[in-house]
């Protein structure tokens, strides 16, 4: 990968840069990403919050996850294009949505996660590992 990895909303008036590599990148098929993203899954990449910087202004949708957390989905107010999110039980990283990547296709998903809540018309790569909940 090339850094900075770089992305924004629909509209462009949010991007961001991701100035280090990826801690891990999953395809999450909870209920809450299914809902916020319109789709049988979210792909992720959970960078390291220090590395992570967004211009523009943006806003936050709270919900409370499974684990208790509180779960900070932030979007572009223009477009309402997703873009990342926050987790308070983890503070120093950042789930990042790599559609909204300039280049999604240098994602590479290492892991399904959240696979008991999957669609079961959800097609997955039988070669990844799968979680029934969080690994992290």
């Amino acid at each position: 990968m090339k850094f900075p990895l770089v992305g924004g909303c629909l509209c462009g008036k949010v991007r961001y840069e991701i100035s280090a590599s990826p801690i891990s990148t999953a395809n999450c098929h909870c209920r809450s990403c299914q809902k916020s993203v319109g789709a049988p899954h979210a792909a992720i990449l959970i960078v390291p919050a220090s590395s992570f910087v967004v211009t523009g202004e943006v806003k936050e949708f709270v919900t409370i996850a499974a684990s208790g957390n509180e779960m900070h989905r932030v979007f572009c107010p223009e477009c309402g294009s997703g873009l990342f999110a926050k987790n308070s039980g983890f503070p120093d990283i950042r789930p990042v949505l790599a559609t909204t990547l300039d280049d999604p296709s240098i994602y590479k998903p290492e892991k399904d996660i959240w696979v008991a809540d999957a669609q079961p018309w959800d097609v997955m790569d039988p070669a990844l590992p799968k979680f029934a909940g969080n690994p992290f």
